[in-house]
């Protein structure tokens, strides 16, 4: 009887060397939270560390699993606002920094430094927004935690906020912080490749 598995052997590339899939630094997911009872909290108390990563497969394990890897099924999906917990928060930004740094402006990492903001403003077809903006989000995590976005020593982290306000319009950002070494010519480097890749303008604002 011929043996159905004599051809399912184990390739040399079905291996994966640690050291290629290791990050150069460490990174941390982070959510932001809103009550919906807008109680009135520090904003260092609406933020939450949730996952801490140092490898690309680590991430993947976290990323496949969790739900925001999808925007509309944890944000503003064109027809509510979604409240999880028995606390009943929303979800209104995901973060990723290196570790160590918090997503907050009183960050000594963050102070002095700067955020390069991409502007999302939905006035019709949310739906086509909500079916294209995963790709670039996972596209902007993959150019950070790769070092790949220019001058990335610099960079401190990104995020992904929902601002909608439902009965007023419906605003998405990206988010990029940069620290307070960055030098103007190296901003405006960054700002061309955001506008380029992302089909959005770029304002700089102060931290």
């Amino acid at each position: 009887m011929e043996d159905k598995n004599s051809d399912l052997k184990l390739e040399e590339s079905d291996t994966i060397e640690l050291e290629k899939v290791i990050l150069k630094r460490e990174w941390s997911f982070w959510e932001n939270y809103e009550s919906k009872n807008k109680d009135k909290k520090l904003y260092s108390d609406s933020f939450k560390e949730i996952y801490t990563f140092n490898n690309i497969i680590a991430f993947w394990q976290f990323w496949n699993k969790y739900p925001g890897n999808k925007a509309r099924d944890i944000f503003f999906n064109g027809e509510y606002l979604k409240y999880f917990f028995k606390e009943k928060y929303r979800i209104t930004a995901m973060n990723i920094f290196e570790k160590g740094i918090k997503p907050e402006w009183e960050d000594e990492n963050n102070k002095k430094g700067q955020i390069l903001t991409l502007e999302y403003i939905v006035d019709k077809n949310l739906e086509n927004f909500l079916s294209q903006i995963d790709g670039l989000w996972i596209k902007l995590i993959f150019l950070l935690i790769g070092e790949n976005l220019p001058h990335s020593n610099n960079i401190n982290g990104v995020r992904f906020v929902d601002k909608t306000r439902v009965t007023k319009s419906v605003i998405f950002k990206f988010e990029l912080w940069v620290n307070k070494n960055m030098k103007d010519e190296e901003l405006e480097e960054i700002k061309q490749l955001l506008n380029t890749e992302f089909g959005c303008l770029g304002t700089i604002k102060p931290i």
